[in-house]
């Protein structure tokens, strides 16, 4: 079993757009940013190749006008399955309350929140009623730290304001992309490792050294950090082998694989 926790998917004509709207955002020297179409055809494709049983996956809204296709887009597509979906709930949207109340009534397990593409930053007052109406029972997910090409130098979601959230409201189910700071890790180290939240695998600055992987394992524990590759940001494939040759013990990389995510998700095998 493999569970990938951090995917992107879009209905095929907007994929289209935002992979060209990407393209256009990259400096030029950077290398092309997908292993696969932006669809949720093209994910399972990639789930098939590297043999990963589930993802969850997101439909990012930047604006509150298309929060609602969004988040229909995905109840449609995923069986809860394979495909595990996360709403979108931008910062600008007026009845997030009633949003979130049709997600779960739905069987939506979390949000996928993200600054990259969204106006705003992780500790605001807006954002602060938002997760109080997540409450115990949803999973808030993080996009954290920087990005790649303009985003490069991105400051809204740090590990210190998220600091700051899970102090305000210690109850909420949290998982921290990017190992809670992408571009940012000595941050992440100070403010987040060894609390009560979860971490996910994904970095798209190049390859980290096995050996800082295991020790951010160790240093966080291996309980708290789940399997995420970014789809199709990330090669699928890639980030299965990366998480099967780290130097860790079989149970610490079964956890991140799979079993943790489980358990965040509360699925049966």
């Amino acid at each position: 079993m493999i569970i990938d926790t951090h995917t992107h998917v879009y209905p095929e004509k907007i994929a289209r757009k935002i992979m060209e709207m990407t393209l256009k955002s990259l400096g030029e020297h950077e290398p092309p940013p997908y292993y696969g179409p932006l669809t949720v055809p093209g994910l399972l494709e990639a789930m098939d190749r590297a043999g990963v049983q589930r993802s969850i996956t997101f439909c990012i809204a930047e604006r509150a006008e298309i929060a609602r296709a969004a988040n229909d887009f995905l109840l449609k597509e995923c069986d809860r399955q394979r495909l595990v979906p996360f709403g979108t709930i931008p910062p600008d949207l007026e009845d997030y309350q009633g949003e979130l109340n049709r997600l779960r009534q739905n069987g939506v397990k979390g949000v996928k929140f993200s600054s990259l593409f969204q106006p705003f930053r992780l500790d605001e007052d807006r954002m602060m009623r938002v997760y109080e109406a997540l409450g115990d029972n949803m999973i808030a997910y993080f996009h954290m730290g920087r990005g790649s090409g303009k985003y490069a130098e991105h400051s809204n979601s740090t590990p210190e304001m998220l600091a700051r959230v899970l102090d305000t409201f210690p109850k909420l189910r949290v998982v921290a992309a990017h190992f809670g700071g992408l571009g940012m890790l000595d941050e992440a180290r100070k403010h987040l490792f060894g609390r009560d939240l979860y971490l996910d695998t994904v970095w798209i600055m190049g390859d980290l050294d096995p050996n800082l992987v295991a020790r951010i394992v160790h240093e966080h524990g291996s309980k708290k950090i789940v399997f995420g590759t970014d789809y199709p940001f990330g090669d699928m494939t890639k980030g299965v082998q990366f998480i099967r040759s780290l130097p860790l013990g079989e149970e610490d990389r079964e956890r991140i694989l799979w079993r943790n995510a489980q358990e965040l998700l509360k699925i049966a095998t």
